[in-house]
């Protein structure tokens, strides 16, 4: 009885740090957050969205593009492999006009509170990522930024993003908190703040992978 009780109080404690912890320990609760890199020159902003092959599978399902599913077991342990993308769905999801439509619905851009379009570029989809590139009417300084991906999916994924020179450097993207307002003027505060989040980031995934030994989790993904 009284190790179920540490255990639990461990559980918690972890649980706490995790939603106090503003970086990619904050995310996808199996596996590596979402990132989004982004960059300005002259009117036009690029995002660069990339995930964890698991979750490109979601992300066909999400859109119907990969219309088969299976429950399939993934461990919480350090051991535990995503689910591969197949050279079947990966053909299908950098075709599909419905990934890129969905890429540019939870990924906006707005500058002045008018949206800057989108062109999607699925050609590195498996690999390095979408890209997406928005066009501003204006020379891009600041602009509101939105991330919604896949949380109509799971409400529990979290999207980092990040960009050098900007303020902020370093953005974490939830259900609750979807957008933000980004700075490109080049007066950002200098230092990145990356690997201090990661660092953190290791000691807690090393807390809660202790607390959690032997535990597994069912997750439903599309495959065909």
């Amino acid at each position: 009885m009284r190790l179920t009780t540490r255990l639990l109080a461990l559980g918690l404690a972890a649980s706490a740090l995790a939603a106090a912890v503003p970086g990619p320990v904050a995310a996808h609760p199996l596996g590596d957050p979402q990132t989004v890199r982004l960059t300005a020159a002259g009117n036009e902003v690029t995002a660069r969205w990339s995930a964890a092959p698991d979750d490109l599978l979601v992300l066909g399902s999400a859109t119907g593009v990969l219309a088969d599913r299976r429950e399939y077991v993934f461990d919480l342990g350090a051991d535990g492999e995503p689910e591969p993308v197949g050279d079947t769905d990966a053909d299908k999801l950098t075709a599909a006009s419905e990934v890129a439509d969905y890429l540019a619905a939870n990924i906006t851009v707005a500058q002045d509170g008018r949206a800057c379009p989108a062109e999607v570029d699925l050609s590195g989809l498996i690999e390095d990522g979408a890209e997406l590139v928005f066009t501003c009417e204006r020379d891009v300084e600041t602009v509101d930024v939105a991330v919604t991906m896949l949380t109509d999916a799971d409400p529990a994924y979290r999207t980092v993003a990040f960009a050098e020179g900007s303020d902020p450097e370093q953005q974490l993207y939830s259900q609750e908190a979807p957008s933000a307002t980004w700075h490109f003027d080049g007066n950002a505060p200098g230092g990145a703040r990356w690997p201090v989040l990661a660092a953190l980031g290791g000691v807690l995934v090393l807390v809660v992978t202790t607390a959690a030994v032997g535990l597994r989790r069912l997750r439903t993904a599309a495959r065909r």
